[in-house]
């Protein structure tokens, strides 16, 4: 920032003002002024508009500070697009295969005389098993839509159009920089 303070010198000797009197003009403390000059602190925005105020100059927009904060998520943009790309298609997979939440079910019956007994399993186990004494045999399967499901492929779907939309933006701003 040592461009900065030359600056400030140059300015306040060509208004043949004193420190104290530039410093009082612009609204800041003279020894605040004075590490200005000498290029020890960078000013904040607010600083820059009352030095642009108080010697009627636009140059000093080149010296606001820049922030990192925008421009380090632009950077990461691509790698946030693919990493959501890769959640949502994983998660849309679980889903459509029923890894996480089946969605069959299995209905064995179990009968000995006058015993009648069901049991109903996500897990296919025969035709026929034995559990104890008891023999069950299968009697039905049945597909249910199970609200879990339905829930990650929309959660995938979002994922992945989100990652759509940060890849795209992430390509404009690229060309526009160019």
């Amino acid at each position: 920032m040592q461009s900065l303070g030359i600056e400030l010198k140059r300015l306040r000797t060509n208004k043949k003002w004193t420190q104290a009197f530039a410093a009082r003009e612009i609204g800041i403390q003279q020894s605040y002024l004075s590490k200005l000059e000498n290029g020890q602190f960078i000013p904040s925005p607010e600083v820059i508009e009352k030095l642009k105020l108080c010697y009627d100059e636009v140059c000093f927009n080149n010296y606001l500070p820049t922030t990192p904060s925008t421009n380090v998520p632009l950077k990461k943009l691509p790698i946030l697009s693919f990493v959501l790309f890769i959640i949502g298609l994983i998660v849309w997979l679980c889903a459509t295969y029923e890894i996480f939440y089946s969605e069959t079910y299995f209905t064995y019956q179990a009968k000995q005389g006058e015993f009648l007994a069901f049991n109903v399993s996500q897990q296919y186990q025969g035709e026929r098993f034995i559990e104890g004494d008891v023999t069950y045999q299968i009697v039905g399967e049945r597909q249910v839509s199970r609200i879990e499901n339905r829930f990650l492929i929309v959660g995938s779907v979002v994922c992945i159009l989100l990652s759509i939309v940060a890849g795209v933006f992430s390509q404009r701003y690229k060309f526009r920089k160019l």
